[in-house]
């Protein structure tokens, strides 16, 4: 539906996204398929099967024992874990295979890669070579090591990007109350959600529009209806499991509190920092902005997103994705830009900065992940590459941060001229 009411779709076109999907389909099946899965999605598998059977999350499932090994129960929001246990019981528990939920892992993908596309396209219609620009970005998203990566790995950050695009999609179509539906199934994917969701509360206190707060308040009811079951029945692990848990475990991660302030890390001293940063954005920038305006909320989402994980006290390779759709966009609007009739030079710089920022936080992150699967936790202090390639990481991440807020600036800027 979204493609089709899109003014320059032609069977043409669609032939040439059918194709990209099916060689990109390929392409994660050989890196899905490969034998490496990670302590969380063996979790999250072995949790669906017990959720298949009957068993309640939260209050029937403790540890589960894989290979004479005992893993903590599952400490996840609902929603994935539901899902896939609906799969594996349709299909049934001895012949859904760990292939299988890949496999699901692998269609999130591609739909979260046609969403881009469709949301690129309409961004940059009617440029001339919008669909070629469309098309481009798709295929970067989706054969970037970001995306095959959590193939690899078997996470599931896109199944809640998803969520939070369609969100976006239906936002731009004014159907406020499906965007908070679907900003709500992403919340009770993970709760980080509402970080995409920031710049349009800003705006809605900002300039008083009621339509974002209707979004806040469908994704919230719908949140807490996702949620009420096990607030009945197990309202303490729920708690824990979904929101406590992560502020209180001493995680070994790339995040610069683990080795340079670990004594406040597991204070509300980081939250308050990342909370000052937004503060200072919103000040600087962002309370300049007099209407708000889809296109403007989009472009304000990756500095937000960045800041946050920069300043986390958590942050794992896997997180990279978070942000990666919304660097994609960003920066194939910038290249429509720069191939524009009339071309102007004001992004390539603000390009060349996200593309060294995001090398940057690529060094940093492949080298850590190196080095977590063969030594783990045992010289993660005492080993300097950790450290070495997590300060790559940091910088990568605040190169990127700096440089989406020029962008936002100079996007804004040329839709207020088109636009007057």
């Amino acid at each position: 539906m979204i493609l089709l009411s899109s003014k320059s779709f032609s069977l043409r076109n669609y032939q040439w996204l059918f194709l990209s999907l099916i060689g990109n389909l390929v392409i994660h099946l050989f890196f899905g398929l490969i034998y490496h899965n990670p302590v969380d999605f063996v979790l999250q598998f072995e949790a669906a099967k017990e959720i298949a059977q009957g068993k309640l999350l939260y209050r029937d499932i403790g540890e589960i024992e894989i290979n004479g090994d005992l893993l903590p129960r599952p400490q996840y929001p609902p929603l994935y874990l539901y899902t896939l246990g609906l799969l594996i019981s349709l299909i049934g528990v001895d012949t859904f295979t760990w292939q299988m939920a890949k496999v699901f892992l692998i269609a999130m993908n591609l739909a979260v890669g046609v969403l881009i596309y469709s949301i690129v396209l309409n961004y940059v219609h009617p440029h001339p070579r919008s669909q070629l620009i469309a098309l481009v970005a798709l295929n970067w998203f989706l054969i970037n090591p970001s995306t095959l990566g959590i193939i690899l790995g078997g996470y599931h950050e896109n199944f809640m990007l998803l969520f939070v695009l369609l969100g976006i999609i239906f936002l731009r179509k004014s159907h406020y109350f499906l965007s908070g539906f679907c900003f709500g199934l992403s919340l009770l994917v993970k709760p980080i959600a509402g970080v995409y969701m920031l710049p349009l509360l800003i705006w809605g206190f900002y300039t008083h529009d009621l339509k974002s707060f209707i979004v806040w308040i469908c994704a919230g009811l719908t949140f807490l209806a996702g949620s009420l079951p096990f607030l009945l029945l197990s309202p303490e692990a729920y708690l824990n499991d979904v929101f406590f848990i992560h502020t209180q475990r001493p995680d070994p991660s790339m995040s610069f509190y683990t080795y340079f302030f670990t004594e406040i890390s597991m204070t509300i001293i980081p939250f308050i920092i990342q909370l000052a940063l937004f503060g200072l954005y919103i000040l600087v920038y962002v309370s300049k902005i007099p209407i708000m305006n889809t296109k403007q909320l989009i472009n304000a989402i990756l500095p937000f997103m960045t800041i946050f994980m920069a300043f986390n006290r958590i942050l794992y390779p896997h997180y990279i994705p978070f942000f990666f759709p919304f660097f994609t966009y960003t920066l194939f609007i910038l290249f429509a830009d720069h191939y524009s009739p009339n071309k102007t030079k004001k992004g390539d710089l603000t390009i060349v900065g996200l593309l060294c920022g995001l090398l940057l936080v690529y060094i940093g992150s492949g080298v850590w992940s190196i080095l977590w699967a063969v030594e783990r936790y045992e010289t993660y202090l005492s080993n300097p590459l950790f450290l070495i390639s997590t300060v790559l990481c940091m910088i990568g991440l605040i190169v990127i941060s700096i440089f989406s807020i020029f962008s936002s600036n100079l996007l804004n800027q040329e839709q207020k001229e088109t636009t007057t």
